[in-house]
């Protein structure tokens, strides 16, 4: 009887030992199927994260449009202003209250080139100081003063519409240099140094500052819109980015 019971106990323990055998994969399956659920789980929360960036930078860039959208109608207001009432000046007026109006009119447009994209505002605002000097000093009439004044307003809406290429001398770091210009309309203007780099005009507090741009894919974007100025291409999609840092 013991020895049938000793030939016994390996049949009974050996269905067991097979059975674990038999499910030692399916476990090991089981647990990389977990394991690659909790990695696709992370991939998951990773790209909703980069997606919430996204909105961000879209919001950002939203708001940018929206401050220099308003910041370019203001503008426009003015020089339509400017327009309206250098128009009514044309039309008999005595001379002290023609020179009132060149003097505001002056002024206005003075601070508008202060504030704009700055794209040679050396030049627009010393060709106002020197109307203003002409008027006072009576080099010209203001009837003269009103008929430049009236080309000054038509030359600044001409720039506030149209895209193109120039070349103007820039500070970059302290340094003084002549660069190539892409501007677009009087929104936002880049620049490219002779030494390859590029940048963008952008605004520091009131003032602007011509800063070079740090990301390759800028660089890359700003010297497309080169290229296709210098190619007569004046319509198309560019991806740029703005002077908040939006694209």
């Amino acid at each position: 009887m013991l020895r049938s019971l000793r030939r016994l106990l390996p049949l009974l323990l050996l269905p067991p030992l097979i059975g674990h055998a038999d499910t030692d994969p399916r476990a090991a399956r089981l647990a990389a199927l977990r394991a690659e659920v909790e990695a696709l789980h992370q991939e998951l929360d990773v790209e909703k994260e980069s997606l919430r960036g996204e909105l961000r930078a879209i919001n950002a860039q939203r708001v940018d449009l929206e401050v220099q959208v308003r910041r370019e109608e203001l503008r426009l207001e003015r020089l339509l202003s400017a327009e309206a009432e250098l128009r009514a000046a044309q039309l008999p007026t005595a001379g002290d209250a023609l020179r009132g109006v060149l003097i505001r009119n002056l002024d206005a447009l003075s601070a508008h080139v202060a504030e704009g994209l700055p794209f040679r505002a050396v030049e627009r605002a010393a060709a106002l100081s020197e109307l203003r000097a002409q008027l006072d000093d009576g080099r010209k009439t203001p009837e003269q003063v009103a008929a430049r004044l009236w080309a000054f307003v038509e030359d600044e809406r001409r720039l506030g519409r149209t895209t193109g290429l120039d070349r103007q001398v820039i500070t970059v770091d302290g340094q003084e240099l002549l660069a190539d210009i892409a501007r677009m309309g009087m929104v936002a203007l880049y620049w490219r140094a002779p030494d390859g780099r590029v940048g963008m005009a952008a605004r520091e507090g009131a003032a602007w500052a011509f800063r070079p741009m740090a990301e390759e894919q800028d660089r890359v974007a700003a010297l497309a819109l080169f290229d296709a100025l210098e190619r007569g291409i004046h319509t198309g999609t560019f991806t740029l980015p703005l002077a908040g840092g939006a694209r």
